[in-house]
């Protein structure tokens, strides 16, 4: 799998069909890439983002599932 299929992976659990347009929408507006484009050297930075996006909706829990889970891709 690629980076970004695990991370849709990760945010799929938790946001459902709108885990495309969250990644896409943090990629772009935080990491100035594309998905397709994500490194091991931007996982951190994505965990931080896609946490601080989540939390408002999903809640903490949620959002730190979502944080934990990217932090883990290996």
């Amino acid at each position: 799998m690629t980076l970004e299929e695990d991370c849709l992976s990760i945010l799929a659990k938790q946001m459902g069909p709108a885990a495309k347009v969250f990644l896409t929408r943090q990629c772009q507006r935080h990491l100035q890439k594309n998905a397709s484009n994500l490194q091991k050297e931007d996982l951190p930075e994505l965990a931080k983002w896609c946490f601080a996006g989540a939390q408002s909706t999903l809640g903490i829990p949620a959002a730190e599932t979502i944080k934990r889970g990217i932090l883990e891709i290996k």
